[in-house]
């Protein structure tokens, strides 16, 4: 199969070594980035086939486009090679991580067949040199197919999820953004939230010395690339929205149980503290929702 891939980042660039690495000859991979050096880079290392100089040169052949771009990137991007690939009935993708508004912009491309896609998989590190081959190993692939695409250019799109080692899930839109608000887009703004209040206080500089695991992994996401996480939050606002409102009144809950524990000169009483502590605890191992 014939790929494009518009933009040779972290994801992008992980899907061209995965498929070298899993899929070799089965598929021939053009790709164009802004930059250059991303692509060559892909070029010299085996894991593309040939560099572009355009975009639009990049897709005029293929038979499947994938925007690896940022969000807004992507939304741009749709409008510009939307027509191009329509002309040829060829099929466009993404990994976009809202796709209700992608999916408006390209159904108002007349004859687009646009499937979104969106692999759950990432790092704090962003740029080509940070991909990698088993990125999208075991991790699900949200499939979203819109009006304009038929059962071909779904398949197209599983097939693609599958070659990189990921596991096809179909998803509409508007389900994928409320779903992906609360367990990718939530804890980024958490993330945020949370360095932001303790960076921005007197303690930082000292308390930096201390940090360990604990605010490591708490923050971990807000060490990602910010045109991305900007991105991410405008383009899934309403849910996004939503989630924060839920998010702030349970926070509040935890505030509350706090300040209720009396002043004593013995042991403080935490039976609700560790029974809120217990049911989160379950619920995330129930789920495996901490794997």
């Amino acid at each position: 199969m014939r790929l494009a891939i518009i933009g040779v980042g972290l994801i992008g660039g992980s899907v061209a070594r995965a498929l070298a690495a899993r899929d070799a000859g089965t598929w021939r991979v053009t790709s164009w980035s802004r930059s250059v050096d991303a692509p060559r880079a892909a070029l010299a290392d085996g894991v593309i086939d040939a560099v572009a100089a355009t975009a639009e040169e990049a897709v005029a052949d293929a038979e499947l486009v994938l925007l690896a771009a940022s969000p807004l990137a992507n939304l741009e991007l749709v409008a510009r090679l939307g027509p191009l690939v329509a002309a040829g009935r060829h099929t466009l993708t993404d990994v976009t991580s809202a796709q209700v508004r992608i999916g408006r912009v390209a159904e108002a491309v007349p004859g687009l067949r646009h499937v979104g896609g969106h692999p759950m998989a990432g790092l704090e590190a962003r740029g080509y040199e940070a991909a990698r081959a088993d990125l999208f190993a075991g991790r699900p692939w949200i499939v979203v197919p819109s009006a304009g695409s038929g059962p071909d250019d779904v398949e197209r799109v599983r097939t693609l999820a599958l070659a990189c080692g990921a596991r096809p899930i179909v998803l509409d839109a508007a389900q994928h953004d409320r779903l992906v608000a609360a367990i990718s887009h939530l804890p980024l703004v958490v993330a945020a939230a949370l360095a932001e209040t303790v960076t921005s206080s007197e303690v930082w500089a000292p308390a930096a010395e201390l940090a360990a695991g604990g605010w490591r992994d708490a923050t971990r996401v807000a060490r990602g690339d910010p045109d991305l996480g900007a991105g991410i939050a405008a383009l899934n606002r309403d849910e996004l929205l939503a989630w924060l409102e839920r998010f702030a009144a349970i926070l509040a809950e935890w505030r509350d149980e706090l300040g209720s524990l009396p002043e004593s000169p013995d042991l403080p009483a935490v039976e609700g503290l560790r029974a809120r502590f217990e049911r989160v605890r379950a619920a995330l191992l129930e789920r495996r929702g901490d794997a």
